[in-house]
């Protein structure tokens, strides 16, 4: 049987989640809470890929012996071994468009959206732990980037000035989505995909850390097709596996968040 390790239903954490309850298949879930650094733990699933791969606090998908990390692969890993569900639907070109699409957003979308929840909700919840224990456990990640990334959060590299850089770096790739959205109902192509699933949760918490980015006069369209993403009952699914009262809370360092300080 899969095993799924994730946190609460947000940002890369929500994608497999949707996914899984997509295709209907029985998964155990391995619940973590990335902030405790449980995924830094010599019993935590890795292998080569995860070590690398930029989004180190998981989600990790194990399939027997095989461990997989980095969310949008875990998307397409779940969609090819399960291909009756067709969250893969299409042609070559439109199996391009959504690998296309995956890519941008991890790039171009997630850093931003991830340094933004970090600066709102995590950081006061790290600021409101042990100075001394927690600087002691950070010092202890690795790689140097990753331990740079935590250490990022409770230094005070998210000012004011940081974080407007931010959301004007943002502007550009949410318009691309929103131009995207006029022109179909789903991003690679006429049919919902993988590449949907992975947009909707790295979109999903720009209405509430960048209004300004993100609302219904700026990307009217955006907006729609988050409440169509809502309405389906895989999302409705996931998102109830929720085990805090605030799960659109639940942020950890992105990609390369260097690039957005």
């Amino acid at each position: 049987m899969l095993e799924l390790y994730h946190w609460e239903p947000n940002i890369y954490y929500l994608k497999p989640l949707i996914a899984l309850k997509e295709v209907r298949a029985p998964f155990t879930s391995r619940y973590f809470d990335p902030t405790s650094f449980e995924q830094y733990s010599p019993s935590f699933p890795q292998n080569t890929e995860s070590g690398l791969h930029l989004e180190r606090e998981g989600p990790v998908l194990v399939d027997g012996v095989t461990v997989l990390s980095s969310s949008f692969f875990i998307l397409e890993y779940i969609a090819e071994a399960f291909p009756a569900a067709n969250l893969l639907p299409g042609d070559a070109y439109e199996h391009y468009r959504a690998r296309a699409w995956g890519q941008f957003a991890a790039l171009q979308l997630s850093p931003g959206v991830c340094a933004l929840g970090c600066a709102k909700y995590l950081a006061p919840t790290l600021k409101s732990r042990d100075p001394g224990q927690l600087k002691a456990r950070i010092e202890r990640i690795e790689p140097q980037e990753r331990r740079a990334a935590w250490a990022a959060v409770i230094d005070g590299s998210y000012s004011e000035q940081a974080l407007a850089a931010v959301r004007d770096r943002l502007a550009a790739p949410v318009k691309r989505f929103e131009d995207a959205l006029g022109q179909t109902a789903w991003l690679a192509g006429p049919a919902y995909s993988v590449a949907d699933i992975d947009a909707f949760a790295m979109l999903s918490p720009l209405p509430d850390v960048a209004p300004e980015v993100v609302s219904e006069k700026a990307t009217p369209r955006i907006l729609q097709f988050l409440h169509r993403m809502r309405e389906r009952p895989a999302v409705r699914q996931a998102l109830a596996l929720a085990k805090t009262a605030r799960p659109q809370e639940a942020f950890v360092p992105g990609a390369e968040p260097s690039r957005w300080g």
